[in-house]
């Protein structure tokens, strides 16, 4: 049987000066899983809880119209085997189609066609939606389906903290994707039960864009062909982590890192789509040693393929230690570009808060070097947005807006998503190596 997936450890340079005290390395961890060609069998039926908020600021913009739109959608590209439970929210939860209704495709319409009728208040209690949710997944809870939770809302939701708690307390069993409409949703929220979760956060900042999202989720969900991926990376003796992102698909950042007394540290990846990088790009700073090759770590990728168990790939991370000072400017163009990648997203962060904090000077400098980042890696559509939020953080001086916060969200979800380098960058990033 074919290798289902490629592990690598990239480091940004192979050459590290022997004398330096603290050497900054970044290192790129790399897993990538194959797809169509009978690695893994056939698509893993769905199990999903479609989580919809029906409240009284859904009416606006036809929100709810379209959101109706797509769980047709939804109900008419299932598999016999797909289970999907709908649950609708407000000030109460409640369950609208059970995951053994769904197949039931003109009942399910009618439901979906009567969710205004609910009487569940107006409200917004994300979290009562979320739990329903996870009751139903969880009557279908298996290692041979996808189990995912879909969250859509367009405002504030009530007991924050019991969301995020949900999405933690039921990670190792379902993802939660979460998908914010409009501009008035709490959008690190959001982005916290994703992340958490190995789940995925969509902006939504037309109402007409809904359908498309739930496509995008049903492909990628349809894309799955290795599942609940775990980077291990044991570090050498005297080698130390001073951050971790995630780096594909998406950019954000892993929190302080920890080290185990066993010197490891651990990344849940989640599942991966065929032919999309899920990659931890980690800085380390590693002393002086004398010149010659030093593996200053061991990397191991978990992960399971249904029916076959649990599996793992190993790969070393390796360094030339040399007194040379010219070789260790030879980079990693790929491994550099994606640094510059990251180092635009922590900007973009660091000039909102700044702005958040009433310091208007801070944050332009702070997007002005964003932008110049984005100019040099040649990402047209990240240079436009956060242009766009440099114009609006100038006009208004404030995120209160409609306008600036919604440049605002257009700018993290560009910034956010890796642009990977095309094959011609590639040829000339190697080139530049040699």
């Amino acid at each position: 049987m074919a290798e289902p997936l490629t592990f690598q450890a990239l480091p940004s340079r192979q050459y590290v000066l022997s004398s330096a005290e603290n050497f900054v390395l970044y290192v790129l961890l790399e897993a990538l899983a194959r797809g169509g060609d009978g690695a893994v069998g056939g698509r893993l039926p769905l199990n999903l809880g479609v989580v919809l908020d029906r409240s009284g600021s859904m009416y606006d913009e036809r929100r709810l119209e379209f959101v109706i739109e797509a769980v047709k959608f939804l109900v008419d590209n299932l598999g016999p085997e797909d289970k999907v439970a709908i649950i609708a929210f407000a000030d109460r939860a409640q369950v609208i189609v059970a995951s053994d209704q769904i197949h039931d495709k003109a009942a399910v319409k009618r439901a979906i066609d009567d969710i205004d009728l609910l009487e569940i208040g107006g409200g917004t209690q994300m979290a009562l939606g979320m739990r329903a949710a996870i009751e139903e997944v969880k009557k279908n809870l298996g290692s041979d389906r996808l189990n995912r939770v879909l969250v859509l809302t367009d405002g504030q939701t009530y007991e924050e903290t019991a969301c995020i708690d949900l999405a933690n307390q039921n990670r190792g069993q379902m993802s939660f994707s979460a998908m914010g409409v409009g501009v008035e949703f709490n959008e690190k929220l959001l982005m916290r039960i994703a992340q958490d979760s190995n789940g995925k956060y969509h902006f939504i900042g037309e109402p007409a864009e809904v359908p498309a999202i739930f496509d995008d989720e049903l492909q990628g969900l349809r894309a799955v062909t290795v599942r609940n991926g775990r980077m291990e990376l044991t570090l050498s003796q005297g080698v130390q982590i001073r951050e971790a992102f995630r780096a594909s698909p998406e950019i954000y950042d892993l929190g302080t890192p920890v080290v185990g007394e066993d010197r490891k540290v651990i990344y849940d990846i989640g599942d991966l789509e065929a032919q999309v990088s899920g990659a931890v790009l980690l800085t380390l700073v590693l002393p002086p040693r004398r010149p010659g090759t030093v593996r200053i770590g061991k990397a191991t990728f978990h992960y399971e393929i249904p029916g076959t168990g649990e599996r793992s790939i190993e790969c070393d991370v390796t360094v030339e230690y040399t007194l040379d000072r010219t070789l260790t400017s030879k980079v990693n163009g790929r491994v550099m570009n994606l640094v510059d990648q990251v180092s635009v997203a922590k900007l973009q962060s660091k000039a909102e808060e700044e702005l958040k904090a009433g310091n208007l000077d801070r944050a332009t400098r702070l997007l002005g070097n964003a932008i110049q980042g984005t100019q040099r890696l040649g990402n047209v559509k990240a240079t436009q947005a956060l242009s766009g939020l440099m114009e609006q953080v100038k006009k208004t001086q404030t995120l209160q807006t409609r306008a600036a916060k919604t440049t605002l969200l257009q700018a993290q979800a560009v910034v956010r998503k890796t642009q990977m380098l095309d094959p011609e960058a590639l040829k000339e990033l190697k080139t530049d190596q040699d």
